[in-house]
């Protein structure tokens, strides 16, 4: 039986990947103001910055609906195919609670809470494709994917607070502290909840931290899967800096390393100069 990987837009992955492995992409939605765009397709991230700077303002995001899932999930029962969905975490998001309630009516249709966000849970869609080119059926890939979703190591640092402030995520209080402190923190996504939550405060100037976090990322690289790491950024992290990450990488092993850029969804949330490290536990 064909099998097909689905994910959200969120995933991250560079559109050459996407098309190789022939993942099918549900856009989320971007809200600037009135209008609504396709997260990835009409919109990408520096229109979001120049958005934010024109108005003040954030846009918003909204999930995939249940009726995008469903006509993607019929289509591929139609021809007798499986689908396995590996959706933004539910902790941040309704899409996979969407996803789920669209699958009901099939039953060959696999969704899987990646627990994640951006490339972290852009691993798992590779991952699927992995298997799936191993000739596992859906319902076998399914399982591993599920088992592999505590093993995704996510992490980012963030230039600038502002954008986690003007969207509720960082209290006034917080923001000044670290303005006036220049502290510069390091997001989590906790593998148990799907949530975000502070990792690490760095200091110093910008270039400086992000080689810290780079360091402290690979600091259990004894304990990691070295198949495959990604490096990510929302926008202007300066290219010496990813060059930086991609060497690090290679002298712990990584096979293939990956550079992608985060989507408008992710960088709507995390503003620019945002850096993140993904890869899995052994």
């Amino acid at each position: 039986m064909e099998v097909v990987i689905t994910a959200d837009s969120t995933c991250d992955l560079p559109d050459y990947l996407v098309k190789d492995k022939g993942i099918i992409v549900f856009p989320l939605s971007i809200l600037l103001g009135t209008n609504s765009y396709l997260d990835g397709v009409e919109i990408h991230a520096a229109d979001v910055y120049e958005y934010v700077k024109k108005t003040g303002e954030l846009p918003k995001t909204s999930a995939v609906t249940p009726a995008q899932y469903e006509a993607v999930f019929a289509e591929a029962a139609s021809r007798g195919a499986a689908v396995v969905h590996i959706g933004l975490s539910s902790a941040i998001s309704s899409s996979f609670q969407n996803a789920c309630a669209a699958s009901e009516r099939f039953e060959n249709v696999y969704c899987i809470d990646s627990k994640s966000l951006c490339t972290g849970m852009g691993l798992l869609v590779l991952r699927a494709c992995d298997l799936r080119e191993s000739g596992f059926e859906a319902k076998q890939i399914a399982a591993r994917i599920s088992a592999l979703v505590p093993k995704v190591r996510t992490t980012f640092v963030l230039d600038t607070l502002e954008y986690l402030h003007k969207g509720g995520r960082c209290s006034g209080i917080a923001r000044f502290g670290a303005n006036v402190l220049g502290l510069k923190p390091s997001i989590a996504v906790s593998t148990e909840t799907g949530t975000l939550g502070v990792a690490k405060k760095y200091r110093g100037k910008m270039d400086a931290v992000y080689k810290q976090y780079v360091s402290d990322c690979l600091s259990s690289e004894k304990t990691a899967d070295k198949s495959r790491i990604v490096i990510a950024n929302s926008g202007s992290v300066d290219s010496n800096v990813i060059e930086y990450a991609k060497t690090a990488a290679q002298k712990c092993g990584f096979r293939e390393i990956i550079t992608a850029q985060a989507g408008c969804t992710i960088s709507s949330h995390c503003g620019p100069g945002t850096l993140a490290v993904f890869y899995m536990e052994k």
